[in-house]
């Protein structure tokens, strides 16, 4: 089996199977908007990605894009976009490179351990993940086969803060871009990802 390990350029994994935090807001209709409280949202998380050319026991194709991430709240995800590319060629969804995708695998944890310094310069992700294979007729998720998530990651850069405002609401996001120094998912290896370890902090008020 041959392998190289690339970073993918293609930002579109991050929309594949990605795991987006939601803040839920009970708003009642009768109480006046100056009396209900302020709703704060906090949480961190350490995400990357990596570009595999090879093939990998248990996925199809043979080049794929693995996407994985931790937070604080203790969520976890994998995913893994497979490819069916020309030899020696890195996976892309460009048409002109040649590939094309064949599968896609999502794997969820709801109970990661997640440490992660207030300086954001490094992470450590310890979880278990299960795939995704589908829904019952009834909604409730269908769990295959468990793998376990770890990973340590460095950051790379400077701290950058921005800051958004907008009727109420507030969003302030600390973020470094930042390098896996050490990972696995099962077997696949994750050292050499790259991706950032951020920290979204949302306040709502009506």
């Amino acid at each position: 089996m041959r392998r190289k390990k690339g970073i993918s350029r293609n930002t579109k994994i991050r929309g594949v199977l990605s795991a987006v935090g939601a803040l839920a807001l009970a708003v009642t209709a009768f109480a006046p908007a100056s009396a209900a409280p302020s709703e704060k949202s906090n949480v961190t998380w350490a995400t990357a990605e990596i570009a595999q050319v090879g093939e990998l026991e248990g996925f199809t194709g043979t080049s794929h894009l693995i996407g994985f991430s931790g937070n604080t709240d203790g969520f976890s995800d994998v995913s893994v976009v497979s490819f069916n590319c020309p030899e020696g060629q890195l996976p892309s969804w460009d048409p002109d490179s040649g590939c094309e995708e064949v599968g896609i695998v999502g794997m969820y944890g709801y109970a990661a351990d997640v440490s992660i310094n207030k300086k954001l310069s490094q992470a450590t992700v310890d979880s278990t993940v299960r795939v995704y294979e589908g829904e019952t007729e009834s909604g409730e998720p269908i769990w295959g086969q468990a793998r376990q998530l770890n990973f340590t990651m460095q950051a790379t850069g400077d701290l950058v803060t921005t800051k958004d405002r907008q009727d109420g609401y507030v969003r302030t996001a600390r973020e470094r871009p930042a390098v896996v120094t050490s990972g696995q998912v099962s077997e696949l290896d994750l050292a050499g990802s790259v991706g950032k370890i951020e920290q979204v902090n949302e306040t709502y008020k009506y």
